[in-house]
Protein backbone atom coordinates (compact mmCIF):
# COMPACT_ATOMS: atom_id res chain seq x y z
CA UNK A 1 0.00 0.00 0.00
CA UNK A 2 1.53 3.05 -0.93
CA UNK A 3 2.55 5.91 1.68
CA UNK A 4 0.98 9.02 1.04
CA UNK A 5 3.42 10.58 2.76
CA UNK A 6 6.39 10.36 0.87
CA UNK A 7 4.38 11.76 -2.17
CA UNK A 8 7.44 13.99 -3.50
CA UNK A 9 7.05 17.97 -2.19
CA UNK A 10 6.84 19.42 -5.73
CA UNK A 11 3.57 16.79 -6.47
CA UNK A 12 2.36 17.90 -3.37
CA UNK A 13 2.76 21.68 -4.01
CA UNK A 14 0.68 20.89 -7.46
CA UNK A 15 -2.55 19.18 -5.39
CA UNK A 16 -2.27 22.30 -2.83
CA UNK A 17 -2.38 24.16 -5.94
CA UNK A 18 -5.70 22.77 -6.88
CA UNK A 19 -7.53 23.77 -3.49
CA UNK A 20 -9.19 26.87 -3.34
CA UNK A 21 -11.48 26.68 -0.12
CA UNK A 22 -9.46 27.06 3.01
CA UNK A 23 -11.26 24.00 4.89
CA UNK A 24 -9.90 21.61 2.34
CA UNK A 25 -6.20 23.82 2.63
CA UNK A 26 -6.19 22.99 6.49
CA UNK A 27 -7.51 19.81 6.28
CA UNK A 28 -4.66 19.13 3.57
CA UNK A 29 -2.26 20.62 6.05
CA UNK A 30 -3.22 18.78 8.77
CA UNK A 31 -2.29 15.06 7.47
CA UNK A 32 1.62 14.95 8.14
CA UNK A 33 4.75 16.75 8.34
CA UNK A 34 5.58 16.78 4.59
CA UNK A 35 1.81 17.61 3.81
CA UNK A 36 1.72 20.62 6.22
CA UNK A 37 5.04 21.75 4.24
CA UNK A 38 3.27 22.23 0.74
CA UNK A 39 0.24 23.61 2.46
CA UNK A 40 1.83 27.45 2.43
CA UNK A 41 0.86 30.17 1.53
CA UNK A 42 2.31 30.52 -2.51
CA UNK A 43 0.52 27.83 -2.95
CA UNK A 44 -3.03 28.71 -1.75
CA UNK A 45 -4.64 30.49 -4.70
CA UNK A 46 -7.94 31.44 -2.51
CA UNK A 47 -5.49 32.72 0.17
CA UNK A 48 -5.63 36.32 -1.09
CA UNK A 49 -9.17 37.00 -0.60
CA UNK A 50 -9.03 35.02 2.51
CA UNK A 51 -6.55 36.87 4.60
CA UNK A 52 -8.28 40.12 3.77
CA UNK A 53 -11.89 39.30 5.38
CA UNK A 54 -12.14 38.62 8.96
CA UNK A 55 -14.11 35.13 9.57
CA UNK A 56 -14.74 34.22 13.48
CA UNK A 57 -12.67 31.42 15.49
CA UNK A 58 -15.94 30.50 17.44
CA UNK A 59 -15.67 29.70 21.48
CA UNK A 60 -14.69 26.10 22.05
CA UNK A 61 -17.13 23.29 21.63
CA UNK A 62 -14.97 20.65 23.53
CA UNK A 63 -11.76 20.77 24.82
CA UNK A 64 -9.54 20.50 21.63
CA UNK A 65 -11.41 21.61 18.42
CA UNK A 66 -12.06 24.92 17.34
CA UNK A 67 -14.56 25.72 14.58
CA UNK A 68 -14.15 28.94 12.05
CA UNK A 69 -17.58 30.53 10.39
CA UNK A 70 -16.75 32.41 7.12
CA UNK A 71 -19.63 35.69 6.71
CA UNK A 72 -18.37 34.70 2.91
CA UNK A 73 -19.73 30.94 2.76
CA UNK A 74 -22.14 31.94 5.73
CA UNK A 75 -21.07 28.60 6.95
CA UNK A 76 -18.33 26.61 9.58
CA UNK A 77 -15.64 26.64 6.52
CA UNK A 78 -12.93 24.65 8.97
CA UNK A 79 -12.30 22.82 11.94
CA UNK A 80 -8.75 22.77 13.38
CA UNK A 81 -7.32 20.86 16.66
CA UNK A 82 -6.40 23.51 18.53
CA UNK A 83 -5.45 21.75 21.84
CA UNK A 84 -3.28 24.38 22.80
CA UNK A 85 -5.59 26.65 23.76
CA UNK A 86 -7.44 24.62 26.30
CA UNK A 87 -8.43 27.42 29.14
CA UNK A 88 -6.44 30.29 27.83
CA UNK A 89 -7.18 33.39 26.77
CA UNK A 90 -7.38 34.71 23.08
CA UNK A 91 -6.33 38.28 21.54
CA UNK A 92 -5.87 38.18 18.00
CA UNK A 93 -3.91 40.25 14.83
CA UNK A 94 -2.63 39.41 11.48
CA UNK A 95 -3.86 35.68 11.59
CA UNK A 96 -1.97 35.24 15.18
CA UNK A 97 -3.03 33.95 18.40
CA UNK A 98 -1.73 36.12 21.79
CA UNK A 99 -2.30 32.90 24.15
CA UNK A 100 -2.64 33.60 28.13
CA UNK A 101 -2.83 30.83 30.78
CA UNK A 102 -3.50 30.21 34.26
CA UNK A 103 0.15 30.72 34.93
CA UNK A 104 0.70 33.82 33.27
CA UNK A 105 2.32 31.83 30.30
CA UNK A 106 2.22 33.49 26.95
CA UNK A 107 2.74 32.44 23.21
CA UNK A 108 2.09 33.45 19.86
CA UNK A 109 0.33 30.46 17.71
CA UNK A 110 -0.57 30.99 14.37
CA UNK A 111 -3.80 28.23 14.08
CA UNK A 112 -3.89 27.18 10.73
CA UNK A 113 0.49 26.65 10.34
CA UNK A 114 0.72 25.24 13.91
CA UNK A 115 4.03 27.69 14.20
CA UNK A 116 3.39 28.73 17.92
CA UNK A 117 6.19 31.44 19.47
CA UNK A 118 7.04 31.34 23.23
CA UNK A 119 7.06 34.76 24.95
CA UNK A 120 8.09 35.98 28.00
CA UNK A 121 5.64 35.12 31.05
CA UNK A 122 3.81 37.94 32.23
CA UNK A 123 5.90 37.82 35.73
CA UNK A 124 8.68 39.69 33.11
CA UNK A 125 6.69 42.87 33.00
CA UNK A 126 8.17 46.01 34.96
CA UNK A 127 6.86 46.13 38.49
CA UNK A 128 4.51 43.25 37.81
CA UNK A 129 3.69 42.79 41.51
CA UNK A 130 2.05 46.27 41.69
CA UNK A 131 -0.18 44.97 39.42
CA UNK A 132 -1.19 41.65 39.43
CA UNK A 133 -3.90 40.44 38.49
CA UNK A 134 -6.30 37.31 37.18
CA UNK A 135 -4.35 36.12 34.08
CA UNK A 136 -7.16 35.81 32.11
CA UNK A 137 -7.88 39.92 32.48
CA UNK A 138 -4.19 40.70 32.41
CA UNK A 139 -4.13 41.53 28.88
CA UNK A 140 -6.83 43.95 27.04
CA UNK A 141 -5.53 44.07 23.67
CA UNK A 142 -3.27 42.90 21.18
CA UNK A 143 -1.74 43.59 17.72
CA UNK A 144 1.62 42.83 15.97
CA UNK A 145 3.62 45.30 13.73
CA UNK A 146 3.61 42.52 11.55
CA UNK A 147 3.12 38.31 10.44
CA UNK A 148 5.96 36.76 11.95
CA UNK A 149 7.53 34.27 9.52
CA UNK A 150 6.90 30.77 9.29
CA UNK A 151 10.37 29.06 8.69
CA UNK A 152 12.90 31.41 11.40
CA UNK A 153 10.24 33.94 13.39
CA UNK A 154 12.46 33.94 16.10
CA UNK A 155 14.71 35.49 13.46
CA UNK A 156 12.53 38.41 12.58
CA UNK A 157 11.68 41.62 13.55
CA UNK A 158 7.77 42.08 14.34
CA UNK A 159 7.16 43.62 17.50
CA UNK A 160 4.30 42.39 20.00
CA UNK A 161 2.37 45.20 21.65
CA UNK A 162 -0.28 44.94 24.31
CA UNK A 163 -2.38 46.99 26.56
CA UNK A 164 -2.10 45.32 29.97
CA UNK A 165 -1.71 45.50 33.84
CA UNK A 166 -4.68 47.32 36.20
CA UNK A 167 -4.04 50.48 35.12
CA UNK A 168 -4.01 49.33 30.90
CA UNK A 169 0.00 50.86 30.03
CA UNK A 170 1.61 50.01 26.78
CA UNK A 171 4.16 47.17 27.01
CA UNK A 172 5.94 45.09 23.93
CA UNK A 173 7.97 42.28 23.03
CA UNK A 174 10.79 41.68 20.08
CA UNK A 175 12.36 38.23 19.11
CA UNK A 176 15.24 37.77 21.27
CA UNK A 177 13.77 39.93 24.48
CA UNK A 178 14.04 38.40 27.61
CA UNK A 179 11.24 40.22 29.23
CA UNK A 180 8.41 43.01 28.07
CA UNK A 181 9.08 46.68 27.64
CA UNK A 182 6.63 49.25 29.32
CA UNK A 183 6.37 52.18 27.24
CA UNK A 184 6.47 54.84 30.23
CA UNK A 185 4.63 57.84 28.63
CA UNK A 186 0.93 57.43 29.93
CA UNK A 187 -2.02 59.76 30.81
CA UNK A 188 -4.59 57.46 31.36
CA UNK A 189 -5.16 53.38 30.93
CA UNK A 190 -5.40 52.85 27.37
CA UNK A 191 -8.25 51.69 25.48
CA UNK A 192 -7.04 50.68 22.32
CA UNK A 193 -3.27 50.64 20.08
CA UNK A 194 -2.88 49.54 16.29
CA UNK A 195 0.07 49.80 13.66
CA UNK A 196 0.09 51.49 10.86
CA UNK A 197 2.47 53.68 8.83
CA UNK A 198 5.53 52.12 10.56
CA UNK A 199 4.40 53.01 14.00
CA UNK A 200 2.11 52.13 16.99
CA UNK A 201 -0.76 54.43 17.84
CA UNK A 202 -2.91 54.18 21.23
CA UNK A 203 -5.80 56.27 22.18
CA UNK A 204 -6.37 56.30 25.76
CA UNK A 205 -9.55 57.03 28.69
CA UNK A 206 -8.70 60.72 28.30
CA UNK A 207 -8.97 60.82 24.44
CA UNK A 208 -5.27 61.38 23.88
CA UNK A 209 -3.62 59.84 20.51
CA UNK A 210 -0.60 58.17 21.08
CA UNK A 211 2.33 57.63 19.12
CA UNK A 212 5.23 55.78 19.47
CA UNK A 213 7.90 54.13 17.46
CA UNK A 214 9.53 51.15 19.22
CA UNK A 215 12.03 50.12 16.94
CA UNK A 216 14.13 53.29 17.99
CA UNK A 217 17.21 52.47 20.28
CA UNK A 218 16.00 53.76 23.55
CA UNK A 219 11.87 53.39 23.03
CA UNK A 220 10.54 52.92 26.00
CA UNK A 221 9.72 57.36 26.42
CA UNK A 222 9.01 57.76 22.86
CA UNK A 223 5.31 58.14 23.14
CA UNK A 224 4.09 61.34 22.42
CA UNK A 225 0.60 63.08 21.89
CA UNK A 226 -0.65 64.21 18.69
CA UNK A 227 -4.40 64.93 19.02
CA UNK A 228 -6.69 64.59 21.66
CA UNK A 229 -10.58 63.69 21.69
CA UNK A 230 -12.94 65.10 23.77
CA UNK A 231 -14.39 63.24 26.34
CA UNK A 232 -17.56 64.65 26.32
CA UNK A 233 -18.14 62.53 22.83
CA UNK A 234 -17.15 59.23 24.28
CA UNK A 235 -18.51 59.77 28.08
CA UNK A 236 -19.64 56.05 29.48
CA UNK A 237 -18.24 54.37 26.24
CA UNK A 238 -15.53 52.14 24.85
CA UNK A 239 -13.00 53.95 22.74
CA UNK A 240 -11.49 51.92 19.56
CA UNK A 241 -8.99 53.59 17.17
CA UNK A 242 -8.78 52.34 13.46
CA UNK A 243 -6.90 53.63 10.60
CA UNK A 244 -9.62 54.98 7.57
CA UNK A 245 -7.85 53.15 4.59
CA UNK A 246 -4.18 51.65 3.79
CA UNK A 247 -2.89 55.05 2.65
CA UNK A 248 -0.87 57.22 4.84
CA UNK A 249 -2.67 60.38 4.34
CA UNK A 250 -6.05 59.03 5.33
CA UNK A 251 -7.03 59.99 8.97
CA UNK A 252 -7.76 58.23 11.57
CA UNK A 253 -11.07 56.99 13.01
CA UNK A 254 -12.22 57.00 16.43
CA UNK A 255 -15.03 54.79 17.27
CA UNK A 256 -17.17 55.12 20.47
CA UNK A 257 -19.46 51.71 21.83
CA UNK A 258 -22.04 51.92 24.55
CA UNK A 259 -21.55 48.49 25.85
CA UNK A 260 -20.23 49.80 29.27
CA UNK A 261 -21.48 47.69 32.03
CA UNK A 262 -24.59 48.22 34.15
CA UNK A 263 -24.42 47.12 38.01
CA UNK A 264 -27.47 48.17 39.07
CA UNK A 265 -31.26 48.16 38.31
CA UNK A 266 -33.26 50.87 37.43
CA UNK A 267 -33.91 50.83 41.24
CA UNK A 268 -30.83 51.62 42.45
CA UNK A 269 -30.22 48.19 43.64
CA UNK A 270 -26.83 46.22 42.81
CA UNK A 271 -27.05 43.11 40.60
CA UNK A 272 -25.91 39.96 41.21
CA UNK A 273 -24.23 40.07 37.84
CA UNK A 274 -23.78 43.21 35.20
CA UNK A 275 -25.81 43.53 32.36
CA UNK A 276 -24.45 44.99 29.36
CA UNK A 277 -25.03 45.52 25.66
CA UNK A 278 -24.21 47.53 22.75
CA UNK A 279 -27.27 49.54 21.02
CA UNK A 280 -25.00 52.19 19.24
CA UNK A 281 -22.02 52.83 17.76
CA UNK A 282 -20.53 56.62 17.18
CA UNK A 283 -17.41 57.60 14.28
CA UNK A 284 -15.67 60.03 14.26
CA UNK A 285 -12.73 61.57 11.70
CA UNK A 286 -9.49 63.57 12.58
CA UNK A 287 -9.99 66.79 10.65
CA UNK A 288 -6.93 68.84 11.91
CA UNK A 289 -4.93 68.94 15.48
CA UNK A 290 -2.73 72.04 16.11
CA UNK A 291 -0.58 73.08 19.86
CA UNK A 292 2.29 71.74 21.50
CA UNK A 293 1.81 68.27 23.03
CA UNK A 294 0.73 69.62 26.25
CA UNK A 295 -1.45 71.86 24.26
CA UNK A 296 -3.11 70.24 21.33
CA UNK A 297 -6.55 71.06 20.36
CA UNK A 298 -8.16 68.66 17.64
CA UNK A 299 -10.89 69.00 15.12
CA UNK A 300 -13.19 65.87 15.28
CA UNK A 301 -16.57 65.08 12.80
CA UNK A 302 -19.07 62.32 13.20
CA UNK A 303 -19.04 60.35 10.38
CA UNK A 304 -22.62 59.47 10.12
CA UNK A 305 -22.32 57.51 7.01
CA UNK A 306 -19.21 55.32 6.07
CA UNK A 307 -19.48 54.85 2.81
CA UNK A 308 -17.75 51.67 0.95
CA UNK A 309 -15.84 50.97 4.24
CA UNK A 310 -16.59 48.08 6.86
CA UNK A 311 -15.20 48.40 9.83
CA UNK A 312 -14.12 45.02 12.18
CA UNK A 313 -14.03 45.13 16.37
CA UNK A 314 -13.61 42.91 19.46
CA UNK A 315 -10.79 40.90 20.87
CA UNK A 316 -8.84 41.37 17.66
CA UNK A 317 -6.75 44.10 16.55
CA UNK A 318 -9.87 46.84 14.75
CA UNK A 319 -9.94 46.59 11.24
CA UNK A 320 -10.89 48.94 8.39
CA UNK A 321 -11.58 47.48 4.98
CA UNK A 322 -12.50 49.44 1.74
CA UNK A 323 -15.34 48.22 -0.91
CA UNK A 324 -12.67 46.73 -3.30
CA UNK A 325 -11.30 44.31 -0.88
CA UNK A 326 -14.95 43.22 0.39
CA UNK A 327 -17.07 40.01 -0.60
CA UNK A 328 -20.29 38.91 -0.75
CA UNK A 329 -21.67 39.07 2.44
CA UNK A 330 -19.76 41.89 3.66
CA UNK A 331 -22.02 44.85 4.07
CA UNK A 332 -20.12 48.59 3.30
CA UNK A 333 -21.30 51.07 5.72
CA UNK A 334 -21.34 48.49 8.43
CA UNK A 335 -19.96 47.95 11.75
CA UNK A 336 -19.15 44.09 12.73
CA UNK A 337 -18.29 43.25 16.39
CA UNK A 338 -17.86 40.42 18.59
CA UNK A 339 -18.08 40.73 22.56
CA UNK A 340 -15.17 42.22 24.13
CA UNK A 341 -16.91 43.34 27.52
CA UNK A 342 -14.10 41.49 29.67
CA UNK A 343 -14.88 43.58 32.79
CA UNK A 344 -18.34 42.73 32.66
CA UNK A 345 -18.74 38.35 31.13
CA UNK A 346 -15.93 37.36 33.68
CA UNK A 347 -18.40 37.86 36.32
CA UNK A 348 -20.97 36.15 34.43
CA UNK A 349 -21.39 32.17 34.98
CA UNK A 350 -21.56 31.69 31.48
CA UNK A 351 -19.25 33.78 30.42
CA UNK A 352 -19.61 36.51 27.46
CA UNK A 353 -19.93 36.14 23.61
CA UNK A 354 -24.00 37.41 23.62
CA UNK A 355 -22.45 41.36 22.71
CA UNK A 356 -22.08 40.55 19.07
CA UNK A 357 -24.06 41.81 15.74
CA UNK A 358 -23.62 43.84 12.73
CA UNK A 359 -24.36 47.14 13.35
CA UNK A 360 -25.54 49.75 10.38
CA UNK A 361 -24.45 52.76 11.23
CA UNK A 362 -26.40 54.41 9.00
CA UNK A 363 -29.84 53.69 10.41
CA UNK A 364 -29.01 52.60 13.53
CA UNK A 365 -29.96 48.99 13.56
CA UNK A 366 -28.20 45.87 14.48
CA UNK A 367 -28.51 42.31 13.15
CA UNK A 368 -27.17 39.26 14.16
CA UNK A 369 -23.88 38.25 13.25
CA UNK A 370 -24.96 34.54 12.06
CA UNK A 371 -28.02 31.65 12.59
CA UNK A 372 -26.61 29.77 14.75
CA UNK A 373 -26.88 29.61 18.57
CA UNK A 374 -24.51 31.85 20.64
CA UNK A 375 -21.39 30.14 22.25
CA UNK A 376 -20.37 31.80 25.10
CA UNK A 377 -17.03 31.62 27.14
CA UNK A 378 -15.45 33.35 30.09
CA UNK A 379 -12.57 32.57 28.92
CA UNK A 380 -12.22 33.26 25.18
CA UNK A 381 -15.34 34.65 23.31
CA UNK A 382 -16.22 34.12 19.86
CA UNK A 383 -13.24 36.64 17.56
CA UNK A 384 -12.17 38.05 14.69
CA UNK A 385 -9.11 35.94 12.89
CA UNK A 386 -7.67 36.90 9.93
CA UNK A 387 -6.69 33.50 8.45
CA UNK A 388 -3.23 33.06 7.04
CA UNK A 389 -0.72 30.20 6.80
Amino acid sequence: MANWSDLQHDMLGLIAQHLDKIEDYVAFGAVCKSWRAAASEKNFKGLRLWQQIPCLMLAAKDDFNREFYSLMEKQVVAKVSLRQLKGKKCYESLGWLLTIGQQGEMSLLNPFSGVEIELPNQNTFPEYDLYEMDPDIFVRRMVLSSRPSRESPEDDDFVVMIICGGVGFLAFWRPKDLRWNRIETRNSPYADVIYTNGQFYAIDHMGNVVVCDVFEANPTDQARIIARFSPELWDKKELYLVKSSSTDDEPFLVVTRDNIPNYEDEQGFELDKPIYGTTEFQVFELVSTAGREKEITSRWEEIKNLGSRSIFLGHSSSMCLQNNKLAPGIKPGHIYFTDDAWAAYVEIPEGGGKDMGVYNLEKGVTAPLYDAPLRLSRTCPTIWITPNF
